[in-house]
């Protein structure tokens, strides 16, 4: 375990002898109490403030409050008087807020708002202590600022420029996480937990503009060519690699293509089915989503679903197994069971990890046939190069259609206007 550095939080740990709550600091052990409760997450907050007020130079000022119970506010009925939340803290109502979503949303863990909920309490740790009703746009900048500073290595966060390896969260991220606390205080506002003038004194801090700040900008996502794709696939199980191309001729989500089922797809009588998935990305906003296959990638859905069950996935990773082959890798044998762990469903980073597998294999293949590498890409990429195609094919309400956008500006992000033909025409009368 690497040390950690200077001025940086301990972070809280988890005894499962005991299942309680530790932090480590000064090469002594601090219990916090049961872990995952209430309780400890307040103790914790707690300390961090006092470690923070400190300069980050010792925990002396939150000593006192280990083994104190420190109390948590139940979601409660709007108060009638707001001098019944004048004490409420920036800690207590980010707790509140994630346990109404909890209460209140199904299956809320599987959501955006679930994690941003949770990363805008963990940007606002610092002031957990400090008052709702004192919290305003100055402290929102110093949240902003800290989040710039902040970098991430093998997946933790750090301080600024700790480890070799780390990098800054990029500013599309930091602007999200800003606007999850602007959207936390807007839920305590209407739930008469907080000052109706924090909303708009929250509102007028910016979000970070681009190349203003030290904040990292990611590269924008293009859409990857058809050949670069083809070139993969051999490295790739049969099962993944038709998965793949799935995605590549509808162009949905590979979210969406890992989910169906045949029990989803209607207007098999007719010459385009009909994918209508259960779950997608806009389905908790009552919109229903239509992924048209057509006669190419209904030939992969009939190869995966002969003689199985309509409620069984199309594609699943109990079938994706490499065939073992002899020594002299004439005769196959008989392909490897999947292992009891496998699941019914392919996972998002699964298909990820697979896809940089193949990449690395196909460029080793390619360097000893004197072949220039393949170029990095993944999965959903092949969502922009499919809409690029129908857009340049049909326009843009066949694009829009296909990738079910509400709004064409949404499809002008993954297939902008055709510029091969305004150059056509500015060359033929321009």
């Amino acid at each position: 375990m690497g040390r950690r550095p200077s001025g940086a939080l301990p972070a809280m740990r988890r005894h499962k002898a005991t299942n309680t709550a530790r932090i480590v600091f000064g090469g002594k052990v601090h219990s916090l109490g049961r872990w995952g409760s209430p309780e400890a997450q307040d103790r914790y907050d707690t300390l961090m403030a006092a470690f923070i007020a400190s300069g980050r130079t010792s925990l002396d000022a939150g000593r006192a409050v280990i083994g104190r119970p420190a109390p948590m506010p139940e979601p409660q009925p709007a108060p009638s008087s707001k001098d019944a939340t004048a004490g409420l803290t920036v800690g207590e109502l980010a707790r509140a807020w994630l346990a109404d979503i909890e209460a209140t949303r199904p299956d809320c863990r599987r959501t955006s708002l679930w994690h941003g909920a949770v990363a805008a309490s963990r940007a606002v740790r610092p002031f957990a202590t400090m008052p709702v009703a004192a919290f305003g746009s100055r402290a929102l900048v110093d949240v902003q600022r800290r989040l710039v500073t902040t970098t991430v290595a093998a997946g933790k966060a750090a301080d600024a420029g700790t480890p070799a390896n780390a990098k800054r969260l990029s500013r599309r991220y930091i602007n999200d996480i800003v606007g999850r606390v602007r959207q936390l205080f807007h839920w305590g506002v209407l739930h008469e937990l907080v000052p109706d003038d924090r909303v708009a004194a929250l509102k007028i801090v910016p979000a970070l503009a681009k190349g203003q700040t030290a904040a990292r900008d990611n590269p924008k996502r293009k859409p990857v060519r058809p050949s670069v794709v083809r070139a993969t696939l051999p490295y790739l199980t049969a099962e993944l690699a038709d998965l793949i191309w799935f995605i590549r001729l509808t162009g949905c989500r590979p979210s969406e293509a890992r989910r169906m089922k045949l029990c989803r797809i209607r207007d098999r009588n007719k010459a385009v089915w009909r994918y209508v998935p259960k779950r997608h990305k806009t389905s908790h906003r009552g919109k229903q989503r239509h992924v048209p296959i057509g006669p190419d990638a209904q030939c992969i859905v009939l190869a995966h679903t002969n003689d199985r069950s309509d409620r069984d996935y199309v594609f699943s990773p109990q079938r994706s197994v490499p065939v073992r082959k002899a020594k002299d890798g004439v005769i196959p044998m008989e392909p490897r069971k999947p292992s009891p762990r496998v699941g019914r469903m392919f996972k998002k980073d699964a298909i990820n990890r697979a896809v940089n597998r193949a990449i690395v294999k196909a460029n080793k293949a390619r360097a000893e046939e004197g072949l220039s590498p393949l170029p990095h890409w993944t999965p959903y990429q092949l969502r922009y190069t499919r809409l690029r195609e129908i857009r340049n094919r049909a326009g843009l309400e066949a694009a829009q259609a296909t990738a079910g956008h509400s709004r064409a500006t949404m499809t002008d992000h993954y297939a902008p206007a055709n510029w091969q033909a305004a150059a056509g025409v500015a060359a033929a009368s321009g």
